[in-house]
């Protein structure tokens, strides 16, 4: 809205109003501006002198007191009453009234206009000693009317009457709103006796100092109401401000939590201290059973509390007030519970005594999945603003609980599947038993045949020295090779609970080199350690760490050439956005695996090599290996490529494995 005309001008219109209108005039400021409207007072506004308005709603306002009254000339007649009642303020009367005569008022009009209209422009034409011609030049931009020319008109005959004079006589020579460019007005008057004059000039002086204290006194308190509801208004803005800050910071909170029981305290914490809620209570929707049940609740008696937490309702009965906001999704406000339709013999009414109730609805992705219900046990009531801050909160926790519940869910059916995959695991390690005993009930059969076979031939190539060595030979490989068998069968099927521990990775590694330095001398190749010096102890169960090792070294051994070599390297891994981990790599210069067989090394009893001095082929050592790695939450890849060898990756996470992980 523009700041065109001051608002003492348009208290003087209420002023007036008042004492001519029947029945108040209330029902004529409605609509005037949406910027008055929006104040929720537009009286205390129109009646402002320190507040500004539009022409446009200026000419309305006299337009509408004019068709009030049936007056089509009421704007004169209201700066006749604004005059002689004094409606004008004290600042508009000292200044017009300390020019203390028509003829220097006259000469001033320009200035005496701009400090209360800023919507026409003052030429003073002719000034003579009894006369005057005054031309008003309106803005046509603006919303001014012919309403506004009457009211100059009347302001300008009455002017006078402020010093104590006779009003003017006032004649319209033409009309800027009757076509002219201008609106003229021809001012006479009669001059005063000079004793008269120069008695009014002695006592003037006086007279205004008078009237600017007494005006300044009655401006004093209205200054200091003001100031003391700008007080209020800024506590109150304060007190706002923090609770937003309040509802941010709790809105982040609440959204941040996963776990629905830290949740639940978390909301009845927001609720008891935002909200200044002091007792409430949450209901979900069981969607299997159809029903609202009792999840949670805040400041109930011990005694009664137990009563509440089995209480639930069928969704159907749309006579509860809880489930009629459940079924509408619209929040309800019962403020006298004792003259209201609910029923007195529900359990929430009879144990908790509730004076008033008000109840909200939890609704996410246009779904409603609960209700939060709060009450008060005195006669004032549920306040509006917990009313409103709780509606503000609602969507937030219903949206958290959602994501909470969700979360349980997802949680639950988690550890279903580790049980399942560990029982899988289990069953699947049984089923193929079955075909590994035939194998294994092959592998053991052949050799025993052949121990069997030099047993029975012994007796009679006793002294045959080349028969004895020879036997001796393969009963020992043989043996060997049966006992390599039912030690991997051992550790296939055996259970042993994981001991996750702080341990000296390193150290371990070097004692595995160590226990096959036999084998990889036998054979003149290099085993090198290159350690990462920022790794520390690391989480690792040692027993399961040494086998994967052995088994990885011993197969590097096995697929090296002579004079080959083998590489050990360890690594720490961290960062910003990653947890820590340490890797291990081992590296050999062997023949490599072909590519057919590389996404089949990890699977039971599937082999590349027949036998060694080591394993004897049966395809469980990688399985073993790769068994191991995950329980200890790993991981382990394969790169390689035919006569340039073989990298096996490891990857660890350097934090306690979870107990109910170990037993997978």
């Amino acid at each position: 809205m523009e700041k065109e005309v001051n608002c003492t001008n348009s208290r003087a219109v209420l002023d007036y109003l008042k004492e001519h209108l029947e029945g108040g005039y209330s029902r004529l400021l409605s609509d005037l501006d949406p910027e008055i409207e929006a104040t929720g007072d537009p009286e205390g506004f129109l009646s402002d002198p320190n507040n500004w308005i539009s022409c446009t709603v200026a000419s309305e306002l006299y337009q509408r007191a004019s068709v009030a009254l049936n007056d089509p000339t009421v704007a004169y007649k209201i700066a006749k009453f604004a005059v002689e009642k004094k409606s004008y303020g004290y600042a508009q009367r000292i200044i017009v009234k300390a020019f203390g005569s028509v003829e220097k008022a006259l000469k001033n009009l320009q200035k005496i206009n701009d400090k209360w209209n800023r919507n026409k422009r003052v030429e003073v034409v002719e000034m003579g000693h009894n006369r005057a011609i005054v031309r008003l030049h309106w803005n046509p931009n603006m919303g001014v009317s012919k309403h506004l020319c009457l009211m100059n008109q009347g302001a300008y005959t009455f002017l006078p009457l402020i010093w104590g004079g006779d009003p003017l006589d006032l004649q319209e020579v033409c009309c800027q709103f009757a076509g002219s460019p201008y609106c003229e007005f021809l001012l006479t008057w009669t001059g005063k006796r000079k004793l008269s004059t120069v008695f009014r000039s002695f006592f003037f002086s006086k007279s205004v100092l008078v009237e600017t204290i007494e005006e300044m006194e009655s401006d004093k308190k209205l200054i200091e109401s003001k100031y003391e509801e700008v007080n209020c208004l800024n506590r109150e803005l304060e007190r706002k401000i923090k609770q937003l800050e309040a509802i941010q910071e709790t809105g982040k909170a609440i959204l941040s939590v996963l776990d629905l029981d830290q949740l639940l305290a978390v909301i009845m914490n927001l609720l008891s201290s935002v909200c200044r809620i002091s007792r409430a209570i949450v209901m979900l929707v069981n969607e299997s059973t159809k029903r609202l049940e009792y999840l949670h609740g805040l400041g109930f008696d011990e005694a009664v509390h137990p009563l509440i937490k089995d209480y639930s309702v069928p969704l159907h009965r749309v006579s509860n007030l809880l489930v009629r906001v459940t079924n509408t999704g619209l929040a309800e406000y019962i403020p006298e519970v004792q003259t209201s339709p609910l029923r007195k013999g529900n359990i929430l009414l009879t144990e908790g005594k509730p004076a008033s109730v008000f109840v909200v609805p939890l609704i996410t992705r246009s779904r409603v999945i609960g209700v939060i219900a709060t009450d008060a046990t005195d006669g004032n009531g549920v306040p509006e603003e917990t009313r409103e801050t709780l509606k503000i909160f609602a969507p937030q926790i219903a949206i958290a609980i959602e994501n909470a519940r969700l979360y349980r869910n997802l949680k639950e059916k988690m550890d279903d599947l580790k049980r399942s995959q560990a029982l899988l695991s289990r069953a699947e390690k049984f089923s193929f038993l079955g075909n590994l005993a035939a194998r294994i009930a092959h592998e053991i059969k052949n050799p025993l045949t052949a121990i069997g076979t030099f047993i029975q031939l012994l007796p009679s190539k006793y002294e045959d020295e080349e028969f004895r060595k020879e036997f001796y030979n393969i009963a020992v490989e043989e043996t060997m090779r049966v006992n390599n068998l039912i030690t991997e069968l051992l550790d296939l099927v055996k259970t042993r609970e994981a001991n996750f521990t702080r341990g000296e990775l390193q150290e371990l590694i070097s004692k595995m080199v160590l226990l096959v330095s036999p084998q990889s001398k036998a054979k003149n190749i290099s085993v090198t350690c290159d350690f990462d010096e920022a790794l520390g102890p690391v989480w690792m169960d040692s027993e399961k760490m040494k086998q994967i090792i052995l088994n990885l070294l011993s197969n590097a051994v096995d697929f090296t050439p002579r004079g080959g070599k083998i590489e050990v390297k360890t690594r720490k891994e961290s960062g910003e956005h990653k947890p820590d981990a340490f890797c291990i790599e081992i590296k050999d210069s062997g023949m490599g695996i072909p590519d057919s067989a590389l996404d089949r090394i990890f699977e039971p009893y599937f082999t590349t090599k027949h036998r060694s001095s080591i394993h004897s082929g049966t395809g469980l050592g990688l399985f073993i290996t790769y068994q191991l790695v995950q329980d200890h939450g790993g991981t382990i890849e394969v790169k390689s490529k035919i006569n340039e060898g073989t990298i096996f990756s490891l990857t660890f996470p350097n934090t306690p494995v979870p107990s109910s992980e170990w037993k997978a």
